[in-house]
Parts: structure tokens; C-alpha cells; sequence
């Protein structure tokens, strides 16, 4: 009788979410210990991994059906931990225990970290707001991390709320800093209205990047938007006058 386990790896979940192939190499340990070492993780291995069909051909450590959602939202607090595998850990235990006996769940570094990485998170998109949208979902009885998606913490102009994929740069050198002023140069211009000067600002920010950058995006797609308002009521005013 087949086992009702996910067909893919929790790798393999991994880098669909993240969008990468190969996973760079911190975020593969840090899954491989989260997901297979068994110190201090009584309680949520046997919420995610079918211990049954444990060591399977091709697949050693399988997730039960249903549960893929927890790689994925494994990755956000993990992201939100900096990377910090212990502590990742120790919250899956705690969120175990505050779901089982409705204890206090202390989501303090969470809410902390948000004011800490300001650069990171305001180039990536990452706002009070959406670490609040986490933080309900993380207290709330009637949420289910195990199986469930939590919002994810970055923008994009695509409005994909479910995109993670920003996370695989946490680990790259990036100056954040330069970034920040050209942005602001570029925001002041467009609050002035001067859009050709805001988008060549824009221009240069992009081609300096070596990540994606969803503020960018965010202010360029303002910028199209009030440009092409700005046409219609042109062309309005001139269909008026002749």
C-alpha cells in the first residue's frame, strides 16, 4: 500500500518556492538540519515528515501529504531568525506546544527584526505591515502552519503575495546603503512630478543591482501609471479645445 506522502523531497519543495536550482548551500543545511536531525524536534518532525514511510527509496525523509506548506513557511521564519537554524528549531517546539496547549507564544525577535534590517527589508519590500499579517497568522488558533501558506513577507510587482524567492540573498554582499539614496533621489523626483529624471535614477539603481529589487518596480509602475493619467487628461483637454 502506498504511503500518502508528497512526491517531492523537502529539497526539492524548497527550491521550487526559492525559485532556485541549485540551493545555495547555507539554506540546504540549515533544511537538512531542521528537517532531519532530531535534537529538539519532538514535536514538529511528526507534524511535517511521515516517520513510517521514513528512509523510503529516493526520498529519506518524506512529508506527509498536505504538509509541503511547511517547507515553504519553514523558510520565512527561518529568514525572519537570520538564518539562525537553532532558533528556528526552538520556535517549530514552541509553536508546537502554544497550538497543543494555547500557551504564549513569544514572536518578540520577529516583530524586532523588522526595525533592525530596515535597508534589507525596505529594498526588498518587507513592511511592518506584512510582518503583521505573519505574526496574526502565527498566534491565531484557527491557522495551521503545517498546512497552510503564510502571506509572504516581500513585494512584488506582479502582485504575487506567495513569492519567497528574495530570501536566497541573504546571503550576499549588498550594499544597501547605496541603494537607499539612490531610491530616495529618485522618490523625491517623482513626488516633484519630474518622472524622466525619477526614471533614469531608477535606471541606474537597476543596472547596479545584483539582486531584484521590488521597490523599484513598485516606483516605476507609479510612475507609468501617473504618466498615463496624465496623457488621458492631455488628450481630454486638447478633444475639448478643438
Amino acid at each position: 500500500m502506498p504511503f500518502d506522502i508528497e512526491p517531492l523531497t523537502f529539497l526539492e519543495i524548497a527550491r521550487r518556492e526559492l525559485k532556485v536550482d541549485p540551493l545555495p548551500t547555507p539554506i540546504k543545511d540549515g533544511l537538512n538540519t531542521i528537517f532531519t536531525k532530531r535534537a529538539n524536534a519532538n514535536l514538529y518532525r511528526g507534524k511535517i515528515l511521515d516517520l513510517k514511510a521514513q528512509g523510503i527509496k529516493q526520498n529519506k525523509y518524506p512529508i506527509k501529504q498536505g504538509r509541503k506548506y511547511s517547507v515553504r513557511n519553514i523558510l520565512i521564519i527561518w529568514y525572519l531568525f537570520d538564518g539562525d537554524t537553532k532558533k528556528t528549531k526552538c520556535f517549530l517546539e514552541e509553536y508546537c506546544m502554544f497550538k497543543s496547549t494555547k500557551c504564549e507564544l513569544d514572536i518578540t525577535h520577529i516583530v524586532e527584526k523588522t526595525k533592525k534590517q530596515y535597508l534589507e527589508y525596505f529594498s526588498l519590500g518587507v513592511i511592518s505591515e506584512k510582518i503583521d499579517k505573519i505574526v496574526r497568522c502565527l498566534k491565531s488558533q484557527d491557522f495551521d502552519f503545517f498546512s497552510e501558506k503564510l502571506p509572504s513577507p516581500f513585494s512584488n510587482e506582479k502582485n504575487d503575495m506567495n513569492d519567497i524567492s528574495p530570501i536566497v540573498i541573504m546571503f550576499e554582499d549588498i550594499p544597501w546603503e547605496r541603494y537607499m539614496s539612490l531610491y530616495k533621489e529618485a522618490e523625491q523626483h517623482f513626488i516633484v512630478k519630474e518622472y524622466l529624471k525619477a526614471q533614469e535614477i531608477l535606471k541606474i539603481l537597476s543596472s547596479e543591482s545584483i539582486i531584484r529589487l521590488p521597490v523599484i518596480e513598485l516606483l516605476m509602475s507609479k510612475i507609468y501609471a501617473e504618466e498615463s493619467e496624465s496623457k488621458e487628461a492631455w488628450d481630454y483637454l486638447k478633444n475639448i479645445l478643438n
